[in-house]
């Protein structure tokens, strides 16, 4: 657990992500679902249970080269990070990363916060070689938060998301380790 500052003067906790959490991770990600075009599901598009949360957070404490993190303010949940790498030897060095916030919290310093946790987990983990990523290429904000902590555009899908009917190109992004 780390405390961090935020811009508007509150403290922040990062934390390891707990089975407790469940309920209230997949109310968040349905909020947010609604709140932004940004992420891979909508509203009523969330795909994961309260008991299916609870086995992928148990899955995900269980393994030593996987990571999921939450950020809470005054007693609640208002983001979440998931590290998700592979089980096979020959890559298990690498993982997709995944981070969101609420859209009441976002531009307070959350998202640095998420990252900057998760990077001192990478760089003391030993095995994390290489972190991807995959966001909306008008995702300038989301972008900016990336390249600040050294990701790079490796590649680009055209049409990778379809909104209302409207396709937007995702970027492929990148960090060695």
């Amino acid at each position: 657990m780390l405390i961090y500052d935020l811009k508007d003067g509150q403290k922040i906790c990062i934390r390891r992500a707990q089975e407790s959490d469940s309920k209230e991770l997949v109310s968040m990600s349905i909020k947010m679902g609604g709140e932004s075009d940004n992420l891979t599901f909508g509203i009523d598009d969330y795909y994961l249970t309260d008991d299916q949360h609870k086995i992928l957070i148990s899955n995900i404490k269980q393994r030593d080269n996987c990571l999921y993190i939450v950020a809470v303010l005054n007693n609640k949940i208002v983001g979440s990070l998931s590290f998700l790498a592979f089980q096979r030897r020959r890559m298990m060095h690498r993982g997709d990363l995944g981070i969101a916030v609420l859209k009441d919290y976002w531009s307070l310093g959350i998202g640095t916060a998420l990252m900057d946790y998760f990077f001192k987990w990478a760089y003391s983990n030993g095995t994390i070689k290489k972190i991807d990523l995959q966001v909306r290429e008008d995702n300038i904000t989301a972008i900016n938060l990336y390249n600040k902590f050294g990701f790079k555009i490796e590649g680009k899908i055209s049409r990778g998301m379809n909104v209302d009917n409207k396709y937007y190109d995702i970027y492929y992004m990148g960090k060695n380790i």
